[in-house]
């Protein structure tokens, strides 16, 4: 096998709309109901949007092969001055604040070479395995991708030269910030995710990059309200699927089914969002109005909805979201949990609790 030669882009010569015209206008349409269910939902978008963006940070990791669950997460976020570091979660972590990160440099910079490099400085930072290697700078030796231990020759794919990534980078943010094509944002995430994947410019990380790629593409072309439409949930469960069609894109140009796959995914995610979002209301009503009847104060509403931001969480930080005092909230919480709505892990110090009717939506 030798480095790979992609096209460069716009490709549209290997691109039939027609092909994909159906499931783009079903992915198109559910995208759209999603956002406007965020911004009616009785929980503030802005407050929904973390445990969103951090279930998406643990999927995404999940793919590159982390172990770690949504909760360990959570309880470990608790406890950043923890002695006991847990590098799955650290790597969750670095990619939530990487997309944070990205979300707030668009406000003064394009996608670009700038952004992707300090995104990659972020995600490798803290320890994590791939610190050692160059974070944030593009690879100058070649890389190849396959089996665990596998050699160049064995490998499933080989991305291009060193010499070649800059210009392929450059190529990739010209498309991104002037596409020369008629083409919906929706179908042109799906070319730029494959091409960023099939350049693969950095030593390691080039995965989760590309996948933060998705929603800030599509914010920062105003699709969405807020980089929140995360697909990594969907991907993993048909990761090697997403490989091989990945890989179809390279071997045989079969750029429509990997934009059909893409779009798919794209549509089975907001759909389960949609649902999500029905389920989150519901159980906000339903659970806010029984805290109330326990609890006579205003005070409640601003708990009730910051343990919809942190559902995993101690008096510290639940009282620091909610403006409450700490002996006031912990007065609160210990009603809560007399009444099985929260649950707790009975520790004398920094006692965790946890809203399980919440998570169990979130999981």
């Amino acid at each position: 096998m030798k480095p790979f030669v992609p096209h460069k882009l716009p490709i549209e010569d290997y691109v039939d709309p027609m092909k994909y015209y159906n499931i783009l206008v079903s992915a198109n349409t559910n995208v759209g109901k999603y956002e406007v269910m965020l911004r009616k939902s009785k929980v503030k978008e802005d407050f929904l949007i973390t445990p969103l963006s951090l279930q998406e940070a643990v999927q995404s990791t999940k793919i590159e092969g982390t172990q770690i669950t949504f909760d360990e997460v959570l309880e470990f976020d608790l406890e950043k001055n923890n002695k006991n570091e847990n590098n799955d979660a650290r790597e969750v972590l670095n990619y939530y604040e990487a997309l944070n990160y990205g979300k707030e440099a668009l406000s003064r910079m394009p996608i670009s070479t700038r952004m992707f490099k300090e995104l990659h400085k972020i995600l490798l930072s803290g320890g994590v395995r791939g610190e050692s290697r160059a974070p944030g700078k593009y690879r100058s030796v070649q890389n190849y991708i396959g089996p665990e231990n596998c050699t160049m020759e064995t490998a499933t794919f080989i991305p291009p030269e060193p010499q070649l990534v800059k210009r392929y980078m450059s190529n990739l943010e010209r498309y991104i910030n002037e596409p020369n094509d008629d083409l919906h944002p929706l179908v042109r995430i799906a070319i730029i995710h494959a091409q960023f994947e099939t350049i693969h410019p950095f030593l390691d990380g080039n995965g989760r990059i590309g996948r933060i790629l998705i929603p800030l593409y599509l914010y920062n072309v105003d699709l969405i309200d807020y980089p929140n439409l995360f697909i990594s949930e969907t991907l993993e469960k048909d990761k090697h699927k997403y490989y091989e069609l990945l890989n179809g894109t390279r071997k045989k140009d079969n750029w429509n089914e990997w934009i059909i796959f893409f779009l798919e995914s794209v549509n089975k995610q907001a759909r389960k969002n949609i649902d999500t979002i029905e389920e989150i209301d519901s159980l906000y009503e339903k659970d806010l109005e029984k805290a109330m009847e326990l609890i006579n104060s205003t005070n409640i509403v601003d708990l009730f909805t910051s343990m919809f931001q942190r559902p995993i969480f101690n008096v510290k930080t639940i009282s620091s979201l909610a403006g409450i005092p700490d002996s006031t909230c912990r007065r609160y919480l210990s009603i809560l949990e007399d009444n099985h709505i929260i649950f707790s892990d009975n520790e004398m110090r920094n006692r965790k609790y946890y809203y399980y009717n919440l998570l169990d939506l979130l999981r």
